[in-house]
């Protein structure tokens, strides 16, 4: 398990990486049409969840607790960064790493009067995204193959970009920031979430560097940064103000392990899988192993939850 299954070599890694899972239909089936975490707010009222509880307890308590549906966490989670963007009545939106158009579609349901555009480097996730979209009836959301690092968009066009979860997979965080600066309008919303490595003071031991090492390379992501380093990026521009960032670990760190409950308690569609295909067993049981790599690792502060928002100036 320790030997990575898709190391990123290049852009097309990713995109091939979701192409396969969008094909095989299970995270779909389990995830629903949001491949990102979910909020669990109010923490509180989450009887179902400890944040230091060994594995196997930590599923009896999901199993006999209160623990928020899980793909309802996620698109509360949606709303939330919605709220935190500040966004209040945008025309034209942009979702970087839109995955299959989860996001886009609330956006498009919430701001019915804007023009939203999802890009993707996965086509099998473009076709499916616009699939979903015409079957909810929505006419103002589509979506297309892009690079988010040499984004085909004049400058100044859209009044949000979001970035959800996307930035993991790019090579160069730099960029990534600067292309969505680009292209947002004078007095745009900018507003990301990522996964982020901690500060790097004091030094990475060697084994939270083996740790980090085995999380970038399962699943395609070159590297993470810091929250911090993020922020300097976004400062570096020049193009945006009030520049602010936040940590949301705490109420998304659920989601790691509850993506496993949710396999546990319905496993019919992955055992169904597994008749048609034995190997795809071994593939399942990585996936878990990884889940669970993620969630100690946020848990032990290795790794953190990074929320980023700002205007263009």
């Amino acid at each position: 398990f320790e030997t990575p299954k898709r190391p990123y070599d290049d852009s097309s890694s990713v995109g091939n990486a979701y192409d396969e899972w969008a094909r095989d239909g299970v995270l779909e089936h389990y995830w629903g049409e949001h491949i990102h975490m979910g909020s669990y707010n109010p923490m509180d009222t989450q009887s179902g969840y400890r944040k230091k509880d060994p594995f196997v307890l930590a599923l009896f308590r999901a199993t006999l607790g209160r623990l928020k549906n899980f793909k309802e966490a996620k698109i509360d989670f949606v709303h939330e960064m919605i709220d935190f963007s500040r966004a209040k009545d945008p025309k034209k939106i942009l979702d970087v790493g839109c995955g299959i158009g989860g996001t886009s579609r609330i956006l498009a349901k919430r701001f019915p009067d804007a023009e939203v555009v999802g890009i993707t480097l996965s086509p099998e996730q473009a076709q499916r995204a616009g699939r979903l979209a015409e079957e909810a009836g929505l006419k103002n959301v589509r979506f297309q193959v892009m690079d988010a690092l040499n984004m085909e968009f004049e400058s100044n066009t859209f009044d949000l970009v979001w970035g959800c979860e996307s930035g993991e997979h790019m090579p160069d965080k730099k960029r990534y920031v600067e292309e969505m600066s680009r292209v947002l309008k004078h007095k745009g919303n900018l507003v990301v979430a990522t996964w982020c490595e901690r500060d790097p003071v004091p030094i990475f031991t060697a084994e939270e560097r083996k740790t980090l090492n085995f999380l970038y390379a399962e699943w395609s992501h070159p590297f993470f940064i810091s929250l911090g380093k993020y922020k300097e990026y976004l400062d570096g521009t020049g193009l945006l103000e009030q520049v602010e960032t936040a940590d949301w670990t705490d109420q998304t760190l659920p989601s790691w392990r509850h993506s496993v409950w949710v396999g546990v308690w319905s496993p019919w569609y992955w055992i169904k899988v597994t008749l048609r295909k034995p190997a795809a067993f071994l593939g399942f049981l990585r996936e878990v192993y990884t889940l669970e790599k993620y969630h100690k690792s946020m848990v032990d502060g290795l790794m953190v939850y990074g929320m980023m928002r700002a205007i263009k100036k």
